[in-house]
C-alpha cells in the first residue's frame, strides 16, 4: 500500500482557517448530498483524473472521502500531479465538527 501524507480532524480544522486550503470531497454526488462537511467541494473519484487540471495548484487540499480509504487514493494521484494535498484520516466518519445534508447550495 502506498503511503500519503495524512491529517486529523483537529489538524484539518486548523487548516481551513486559512485561505489557500480547500476541502475536497471524493465520493459521489449522491453521498455528498446525503452528508457532507461545509463548504466542501465536490469532485468525485471517478472523474478526479479527468477533472483535476480545473483545480488551482496555487492551494492547499484536504481530501476526505467516507472511511478515507478512496480519499488516500485521490491524495496520492493529486500529488503525483504536483498538488499539495493531504487526507483526512478516518473521513467523514471520524470528523467530530459541523456537517450538513441536503442539495448542495
Amino acid at each position: 500500500m502506498f503511503q500519503v501524507p495524512e491529517v486529523g480532524p483537529q489538524e484539518a480544522k486548523e487548516m481551513l482557517n486559512r485561505e489557500d486550503v480547500i476541502l475536497l470531497d471524493v465520493r459521489t454526488p449522491q453521498e455528498h448530498a446525503q452528508l457532507r462537511i461545509p463548504n466542501s467541494l465536490l469532485a468525485p473519484l471517478d472523474e478526479l483524473r479527468y477533472s483535476f487540471r480545473e483545480l488551482p495548484k496555487d492551494r492547499t487540499y484536504v481530501v476526505y472521502c467516507r472511511s478515507g480509504e478512496r480519499s488516500a487514493f485521490a491524495t496520492y494521484f493529486l500529488r503525483h500531479m504536483g498538488y499539495e494535498a493531504y487526507n483526512l484520516a478516518g473521513g467523514i466518519l471520524t470528523w467530530p465538527y459541523e456537517k450538513e445534508s441536503g442539495p448542495p447550495k
